[in-house]
């Protein structure tokens, strides 16, 4: 379960992305270090052979001196010069073999022929002048290079070597050559980098990289604990936010969010099955009551009528209920198919005013109806005459008789306006999130009847218009309901 966990993903690309990292970077140190090696080497090694061939110079001329001052001839000379030569070298590195400045130098001198003179130290196999090198120090050219060379049976060095040519009178009269061990440095400092260094680094990092795993992890563990508490009985329990600004804490937010929207939708959901239990009880005990007494005896054909018409009543009311509640259900769904049309909205409240006017004549409350200019909306008529109905069947109820209601009608900015007062008895401002949600009523006006679905079901028609709807109010003053819809059609 490790590997397929979170940590074992953060400590697996932090150890490789890390390792590559440091693989770069020691391989670009390496050859820069190499690089800045050899040309200290090589800054080394033609350093010591100026110095060589200058001492080497001067001991030459000194015995080109002697000999012309014994009288001899120029042929003579150079072929005197050319023996004493020889001797001169050997001699020479014979006595600088101890020379403290070329401890690590190793000295080949040759003649202009490629001849081997003299070596500062025993090396068999000598590789040094090789066809190449010498081929391109005829043509005058110092060069540097690197040689492996046998300095024992089946044990190898590599040297750094420097070849120049020495001429006289823009002619070459011999060639030296000095070399210096490379390998021993440059080994020991890439097996220090690359085989010691780098291993190490990696897997400390690693161990670090386990250990910020765990801590950066561990409040998510906290978090998944709080989480196997939390019950559908046990809502109310909250991850502890921690004192950062990190994702963590922004985890721990967002849990806490949901928690809130689960335990509001469980409480409106409890909420909601026992308003729908009350609600069906009420017309199911009236229903079964009166069929009871009904059987205990035998009843007049007008007893009988009597009862089976209220039973009818209570069955239609028991169908309401279950026919806003299936309405309901569809809005939330999307499952009610829109006929969607431009309409005038004056003419639709027209329509709902007359199926409204009955019961205004029976509580005699006044309808005024004002309209500014002619509202357009796209929308299904049905469903708007719907919606404007239950508004105004809601201010019906509340409103004592002799009240007024008032509809205002206008068109602002392509949006309809309607704006729906009474003067009725108010709401408190304490009722006012709730009164569009499913059952609810006002408990002081739970007897006005009604089953509280009349405005959850005006909110969704609004909704799904792309509207809004919202409401103000005062106690004992009425109650204002303001509509917004759209003039065209919307995405």
């Amino acid at each position: 379960m490790f590997i397929k966990s979170i940590r074992f993903r953060i400590i697996f690309w932090y150890v490789i992305i890390l390792t590559l990292t440091l693989s770069v970077f020691s391989f670009a140190l390496y050859h820069y270090l190499d690089r800045r090696l050899i040309g200290d080497i090589d800054d080394l090694l033609l350093t010591r052979a100026e110095g060589i061939i200058d001492s080497i110079d001067t001991y030459w001329e000194a015995q080109g001196r002697e000999q012309e001052r014994a009288g001899k001839s120029a042929e003579d000379i150079e072929k005197i010069n050319r023996s004493k030569f020889i001797r001169i070298a050997q001699s020479w590195v014979l006595e600088r073999s101890k020379d403290p400045t070329l401890l690590n130098i190793i000295i080949h001198i040759f003649s202009k022929n490629g001849e081997h003179i003299v070596s500062s130290r025993n090396i068999p196999n000598n590789p040094f002048l090789g066809k190449e090198i010498f081929n391109s120090v005829l043509k005058g050219n110092s060069r540097f290079d690197d040689l492996s060379v046998e300095i024992s049976q089946g044990k190898h060095t590599t040297l750094r070597t420097l070849t120049v040519p020495v001429t006289v009178n823009n002619k070459m009269v011999y060639i030296i050559q000095i070399a210096s061990p490379l390998t021993s440095l440059l080994s020991t400092f890439k097996k220090l980098v690359l085989f010691l260094l780098l291993p190490i680094s990696i897997v400390f990092s690693g161990m670090m990289g386990a250990l910020l795993a765990k801590l950066s992890l561990n409040p998510v563990n906290r978090i998944m604990d709080t989480m196997h508490q939390i019950t559908a009985e046990n809502l109310k329990l909250r991850i502890s936010i921690p004192e950062t600004k990190d994702e963590i804490r922004r985890l721990a937010e967002t849990f806490n969010e949901m928690l809130d929207r689960l335990e509001k939708t469980f409480t409106s959901q409890r909420r909601f099955i026992e308003d729908l239990a009350h609600e069906l009880k009420t017309p199911l005990s009236v229903l079964k009551g009166e069929l009871e007494v009904t059987l205990k005896k035998i009843r007049t054909p007008r007893e009988y009528e009597s009862t089976l018409s209220s039973s009818l009543e209570e069955a239609n009311k028991i169908i309401k209920i279950v026919e806003d509640l299936l309405m309901l259900a569809w809005y939330d769904s999307n499952m009610i198919p829109f006929e969607m049309t431009p309409l005038d909205i004056g003419l639709l409240f027209h329509d709902a005013l007359e199926d409204i006017k009955i019961l205004a004549e029976q509580k005699n409350i006044d309808l005024h109806l004002t309209s500014q200019g002619k509202a357009i909306v796209y929308g299904d008529g049905d469903k708007l005459k719907l919606l404007f109905f239950n508004i105004l069947d809601n201010a019906m109820k509340y409103t004592p008789s002799g009240g007024k209601v008032f509809v205002k009608i206008s068109e602002e900015k392509n949006q309809a306006k309607v704006i729906i007062s009474d003067t009725g008895i108010g709401i408190p401002k304490d009722e006012l999130p709730h009164i569009f949600e499913r059952f609810y009523r006002i408990n002081k006006t739970r007897n006005r009847g009604g089953f509280g679905l009349g405005l959850s079901i005006a909110k969704s028609i609004v909704e799904a218009h792309r509207g809004i709807i919202e409401v103000e109010s005062e106690l004992d003053k009425g109650t204002t309901f303001k509509i917004s819809l759209p003039s065209f059609p919307q995405p």
